[in-house]
């Protein structure tokens, strides 16, 4: 998996809001895609203090070290961390820790790490249930679990899953994480050389139920992906099952029995009305929820 242009600029603006140190754990070696003076220049833009005296390693794909990208251990120093390793299933990209996720983590990686971070590795794993109580035992309390670019609408096959928002919102709610940043990113995206490039990101403060009414078909083409941080509190939890966050609002507010006949009365007309508003969303510009960056 891999850190965009739109990815490390995200990481840049949550290092700002609480500053990057300790040890960091990826899940897989991440490709970055992009050079350290792309990054230099990033850091300005956004006001952020880049770690001084780190050696600068090219990629370990020798495709992308040919074009100048960083290595990912190189740029997560940069960003702070004292301590940067990798977890895979798999030896053949040079990972540090070697375990399935879908199992039981080594009891000596428990509450090892300040920041577990993933770029997308969690659709690639069968086992969601098991890939976040790893994650959460992974992490020391106070620790940060980072969601970047993870795939959700438009990314046919590439794991078993494109996970909604609200997948992480309504799981890390009801396991007590405070969720510091949650953001739904658009973009059209290209490979060229092994490399990722896409259009400027159109990065969206998501929220519960600022997509309700994309749900049935309006959402359309581009592609999108999640990043979410949520820490870990004192009271947090990883076995906690959440209910879908839709059904929660609908529950709240559903139709008292007093309003029962009035519902019933409207009934002859209720497929006419779907018709209608069928239509008319699909006529309207799609009400996405704020618009908070162009990365």
């Amino acid at each position: 998996m891999g850190i965009p242009r739109g990815s490390a600029r995200l990481l840049l603006e949550e290092g700002k809001r609480r500053p990057f140190s300790g040890a960091l754990l990826q899940l897989g070696r991440s490709s970055v895609y992009f050079t350290g003076r792309d990054l230099e220049r990033w850091a300005r833009r956004h006001g952020f203090a880049l770690r001084p005296g780190v050696a600068e390693t090219r990629s370990h794909d020798p495709r992308l070290a040919a074009q100048g990208c960083l290595d990912d251990r190189t740029f997560f120093a940069r960003l702070g961390f004292d301590q940067v390793r990798a977890s895979d299933i798999s030896p053949w990209e040079g990972a540090d820790h070697l375990f399935d996720l879908n199992q039981s983590i080594p009891a000596e990686l428990a509450g090892r790490f300040d920041v577990v971070f993933e770029t997308g590795t969690i659709v690639q794993i069968f086992h969601l249930p098991n890939v976040l109580a790893n994650l959460h035992r992974l992490l020391k309390p106070g620790g940060r679990i980072i969601h970047c670019a993870v795939p959700s609408n438009n990314h046919m096959d590439l794991g078993f899953y494109m996970l909604s928002p609200t997948f992480f919102s309504d799981y890390y709610a009801a396991n007590g994480y405070r969720i510091e940043a949650h953001y739904l990113c658009e973009y059209f995206a290209y490979w060229h050389q092994g490399r990722l490039h896409s259009d400027r990101w159109r990065v969206y403060e998501y929220h519960p139920g600022c997509l309700d009414a994309l749900s049935y078909g309006r959402y359309g083409g581009p592609q999108a992906a999640i990043f979410l941080v949520a820490t870990r509190t004192a009271e947090s939890t990883c076995g906690a099952i959440p209910q879908l966050g839709q059904y929660r609002r609908m529950w709240r507010q559903h139709v008292s029995r007093d309003d029962e006949g009035a519902r019933a009365a409207g009934h002859l007309l209720w497929p006419a009305k779907r018709v209608v508003e069928s239509i008319r969303r699909r006529l309207l510009p799609r009400p996405m929820p704020k618009l908070v960056a162009r990365y």
